[in-house]
């Protein structure tokens, strides 16, 4: 509408249009050329027929509606800068975040030496403990335990890992390994640019539980069955007692040692973040189980 008011004129709707069009059938044309190479290897001789047929054709019109941009087809070029900005800004200061918490992560012995210096009570009961940390503790940890001095018997650290493929094989959806801490253990979900998801109510977690029962069962080198059982009853009796789920929320402070174009994306980031929407009901975490914490980074 906004357009439509701003023109005023169907000839310069016209021309944007054109532009649109003529531009988009020549980089379907360039992307379609990489697709025959890359992912179908096509015999080189028919990816030169397709391209230079089709190329040329399509540059004939490219070149006609150049005359076309001062005279309303600079409109989309305009709006294709301001999503690009938008999605680098999106990009940089998710980036940025997750640069700042690998630097601060802990480590297995990080976490030994917090947990015998701090007076951690254990509170019966399962936590699922959200983090973006493949390899390593989330810094959010350090801060709940010194915030709250307590971790449930049974903690689950839990990432999600995206594969370059459409779907993961079930049998490879879920890993499970123990983190050498008692009651403390790791789950990788990994999934494809296919795969839906859904982590909401006891299927997930009980799916989790059985996997963590199987592990345990065929990596009980040097454990008695005894101790083997009563492990596995911990995991039982932990999920009768309650699910809880720990989500992170991560801010930044810009310093004033960057840039003023990496002040200007890191704010513009942090009020695209402010206000979007939750990806806890998209992922189908259930909300009535989550606990927020949050942090704040220096960037």
């Amino acid at each position: 509408m906004l357009a439509i008011l701003g023109f005023g004129d169907g000839r310069d709707i016209g021309n944007a249009f054109g532009v649109v069009v003529i531009l988009v059938m020549f980089i379907t044309t360039i992307l379609l050329t990489l697709v025959m190479i890359v992912i179908w290897r096509a015999p080189l001789i028919l990816v030169m027929l397709y391209f230079v047929v089709f190329f040329i054709l399509e540059g004939v019109y490219v070149s006609a509606v150049l005359t076309k941009i001062p005279e309303g087809g600079w409109f989309p070029f305009v709006i294709s800068i301001i999503l690009a900005f938008i999605v680098f800004a999106w990009y940089y200061g998710r980036q940025k975040k997750l640069n700042g918490e690998a630097k601060e992560k802990l480590s297995l012995d990080n976490l030994r030496d917090l947990l015998s210096s701090l007076e951690i009570q254990k509170v019966p009961g399962l936590c699922i403990f959200y983090s973006k940390i493949q390899d390593g503790f989330t810094p959010l940890l350090r801060h709940h335990l010194m915030s709250i001095r307590s971790l449930h018997e049974v903690t689950i650290f839990t990432t999600f890992r995206y594969l370059l493929v459409p779907k993961v094989n079930p049998c490879n959806k879920i890993i499970i390994k123990k983190l050498g801490i008692h009651g403390l253990y790791g789950c990788t979900i990994q999934y494809g640019f296919a795969n839906s998801f859904n982590l909401e109510g006891d299927d997930y977690v009980s799916q989790v539980i059985n996997i963590l029962k199987d592990h345990i069962r065929q990596n009980c080198d040097g454990h008695s069955p005894d101790t083997v059982n009563e492990e596995i009853l911990q995991l039982e009796s932990a999920k009768e007692m309650g699910v809880i789920r720990v989500h992170g929320k991560t801010r930044f402070h810009i310093s004033k040692k960057n840039s003023s174009l990496d002040k200007l994306l890191l704010e513009f980031y942090e009020f695209l973040h402010r206000n979007c929407r939750s990806a806890l009901p998209v992922n189908g975490i259930p909300t009535e189980q989550v606990i927020d914490i949050g942090m704040v980074y220096n960037i």
